[in-house]
């Protein structure tokens, strides 16, 4: 999943997403290997958010010039 969001994939972070939700949110077992890996998910899981948040506002911005554009082209426009 970390490998897709860094290729900025979406449609594939959501696939990988959509398999992998029915498996986390199963019952686990309290054995440390599986505490380990329950782990290790919950790292990339804050990786993920972090490149998440940072594509978002970066969209945002993205969104905000052409906004800010198109709003000078009707401006210069009308006069």
């Amino acid at each position: 999943m970390l490998t897709a969001a860094r290729r900025e994939d979406w449609e594939q972070l959501l696939q990988l997403e959509e398999a992998r939700a029915p498996l986390v949110h199963r019952q686990h077992g309290d054995d440390a290997v599986t505490q380990a890996q329950l782990g290790e998910i919950l790292a990339c899981d804050r990786q993920l958010q972090a490149l998440l948040g940072s594509a978002r506002e970066a969209l945002a911005h993205q969104w905000q010039r052409e906004r800010d554009r198109a709003q000078a082209i009707a401006a210069y426009a009308q006069a």
